[in-house]
């Protein structure tokens, strides 16, 4: 009850003091001071104040204010406060703005700004009260559009362009022109969008290309200028694919684009290019927003490419990753060139840590999207030999990967393929291994590093047709290893080095596949079962896991079985000696877990869980380790702890 009551007097008190304002309105008029005085009082107890703004219109003091404001015998400083107070009285209260909502007061803003005697300070609020008027009010936008105020500001945008030739304003009220013109600029906003207002996007259109000009003028970075401009772009063509297409007739969106490579290009030495940057690429979403045909359309002036060397840029906010990520998701599900162009300048490995590292949840579904649309062009289907780098952008590509550094610190080790090869470099293999050539990227090449192992590696190849020049080298090197291999093991079996040669002349898969052994006659026991075709079939290329270690346990098996069905053992104990040795001639010596290794694998632990092979890739561990090595070493480690623990809880 008591609340209620201190209510009712506190509403009751700012009742009585609006009317005494207003008496004072009413009855100061030859004190023009007296008069601002009490509208900034106003002004001070309705803003944000929904219910005071309520009481002031009950009385009148709205239409009091807005006659106050139009009229001819009052102050050109009072008319200004009086415009400045109605806009606050308006943006407070929704029914305010929908009184203001009329005709007669549009038509009033229309012939106040056309006015060229009007002070500009007095041309900017009317602006501001016609901004508020129409912001988040379809009535008001219809009212603008039919009282020709729309047309009106249109006519200002052009005329009060700070750097423009038709600016007839002297260089002293440059600072007003300026604020007069981004007012204009955020009313025509309100008039065309947020709700949406096709009718008056359509008007806008007029103003393309002017703002086409503007953009080609600005040959140094304004970022007071650029706001304002591609702000109004995006507003008048978002959503419309009419005003998109009007705005890409006149040339307006191959202008962003240029102008986009050229600020991009500095983006990495300067800040402030960076940040325009990012402006126009929020622009440049808007403008091929559901538009595949635009968004195709700028595969030629090499869009993903200056998207791609902003992502990299040292003075890129984190905030602003997410606008160019989008950006570059419409341009990857529009065209497959634009797929090719991400996967040539080498953007999938930092998409996809952006996906696993980055904490924003926008951000990881942004680049999801983008890993989803270049699916195809990963797999290898776009890699053919006519996907080539843009004309005229090579050296700029070549400047961005030298700049580029990724955003986390993931190293990688050399794969277990190159390492085999480096180890025979003392054979003919140097015959085989040349300098690499500029190629096209395969299906190996485009893979995640974690997906590609020692496995995996021959079947992607043959599962490629048009494998890359890089491992064309790789897969002959594999060949030329498994046939030294083979000629090794037949030398160490038989001892016989002519027949050892005519074995690996011939693949090394059919060798294996059709090796029966000697005949029986030579007293060998060796059969088609010492070496299954399943187990050279999946050992075919380099594996992590020792080749003869299995191949012993095998064999010792099927001899094993012979002697039994035969009745004797006397040629057993032979047989598994001579296996033994050739085991230990192939045995990998032990190498210890030194302690940055250590480091290495608990770091990898935290950072990917328990993917062995993705930590054994990402961190330089010794050469010859594998991912069954990590596994063991972190359960020793983690047994360790809990031993230690245990003791010191003892």
């Amino acid at each position: 009850m008591d609340k209620t009551k201190i209510c009712s007097n506190r509403r009751n008190t700012i009742k009585t003091d609006l009317s005494l304002l207003l008496e004072c309105l009413k009855f100061q008029m030859k004190c023009p001071d007296l008069q601002k005085q009490a509208l900034l009082t106003i002004h001070s107890i309705c803003e944000k104040r929904e219910d005071n703004v309520d009481l002031l219109r009950e009385m009148g003091g709205v239409a009091f204010v807005y006659n106050l404001s139009k009229s001819s015998i009052v102050h050109p400083d009072v008319k200004e406060t009086a415009l400045f107070t109605l806009g606050t009285l308006a943006e407070a209260n929704v029914y305010c703005k929908n009184s203001l909502c009329k005709n007669e007061i549009f038509a009033d803003l229309a012939d106040c700004l056309m006015n060229e005697d009007i002070p500009l300070k007095q041309k900017r609020l009317s602006v501001y009260l016609l901004l508020v008027l129409v912001a988040n009010n379809k009535l008001g936008q219809t009212l603008a559009q039919n009282s020709g105020c729309l047309d009106v500001l249109l006519n200002l945008f052009r005329a009060t362009f700070p750097i423009s030739t038709e600016a007839t304003f002297r260089a002293a009220n440059a600072t007003q022109t300026y604020q007069l013109w981004t007012s204009v600029s955020s009313a025509l906003c309100g008039c065309v969008n947020n709700p949406q207002n096709e009718e008056g996007q359509r008007i806008c259109v007029a103003a393309f290309p002017v703002i086409k000009i503007w953009l080609q003028q600005l040959t140094f970075p304004q970022t007071e200028i650029f706001q304002p401009i591609c702000t109004f772009i995006a507003m008048t063509v978002a959503n419309n694919s009419c005003v998109q297409e009007s705005f890409s007739a006149c040339g307006g969106l191959e202008t962003l684009a240029l102008t986009l490579g050229r600020l991009a290009s500095a983006a990495d030495t300067s800040l402030l290019s960076c940040q325009l940057s990012v402006i126009i690429s929020k622009t440049l979403s808007a403008c091929i927003t559901d538009n595949s045909s635009l968004a195709s359309g700028l595969a030629q002036y090499g869009v993903v490419l200056h998207l791609f060397s902003l992502l990299a840029s040292p003075h890129l906010d984190p905030e602003d990753r997410l606008p160019i990520l989008l950006s570059l998701g419409y341009c990857t599900e529009a065209s497959e060139k634009h797929q090719s162009q991400l996967i040539w300048c080498g953007g999938l490995p930092i998409i996809i840590t952006l996906l696993t590292e980055d904490s924003s949840e926008e951000v990881r579904r942004a680049a999801t999207f983008i890993l989803q649309t270049c699916k195809k062009a990963s797999t290898g289907a776009l890699m053919s030999s006519h996907i080539l780098p843009l004309e005229g952008a090579s050296k700029q590509l070549e400047a961005n990967s030298q700049r580029f550094k990724p955003l986390f610190p993931v190293r990688y080790t050399k794969p277990s393929e190159i390492k085999c090869i480096e180890e025979l470099q003392h054979t003919d293999m140097k015959n085989v291994i040349k300098a690499p050539v500029p190629y096209s990227r395969c299906a190996a090449c485009v893979l995640p590093f974690e997906e590609v192992t020692s496995h995996t590696f021959e079947s992607l190849q043959s599962s490629c047709h048009q494998s890359c020049d890089r491992h064309k080298v790789l897969r002959e090197a594999t060949k030329h290893f498994r046939m030294h291999h083979c000629r090794l093991v037949f030398e160490k079996e038989h001892q016989d080095p002519a027949e050892a040669e005519r074995y690996s002349a011939a693949e090394p898969q059919q060798t294996c596949k059709n090796w029966t052994g000697p005949s029986e006659g030579e007293g060998k026991v060796i059969n088609k079962n010492t070496l299954p075709e399943h187990r050279w079939r999946k050992h075919n290329g380099v594996t992590l896991v020792p080749l003869q270690r299995r191949a012993k346990k095998t064999t010792f098996v099927s001899h094993n079985r012979t002697d039994i069905e035969m009745g004797g053992r006397s040629g057993h104990h032979n047989n598994l000696q001579k296996i033994g040795l050739d085991h230990s001639s192939t045995k990998r010596k032990r190498k210890d877990f030194s302690c940055e290794e250590v480091g290495y694998l608990l770091s990898g632990v935290k950072t990917y869980g328990f993917s062995w092979n993705l930590i054994l890739w990402s961190y330089p561990f010794q050469p010859g380790r594998t991912n069954v090595d990590l596994a063991k070493k972190y359960r020793r480690l983690m047994k360790r702890k809990a031993q230690d623990a245990s003791r010191a809880d003892s």
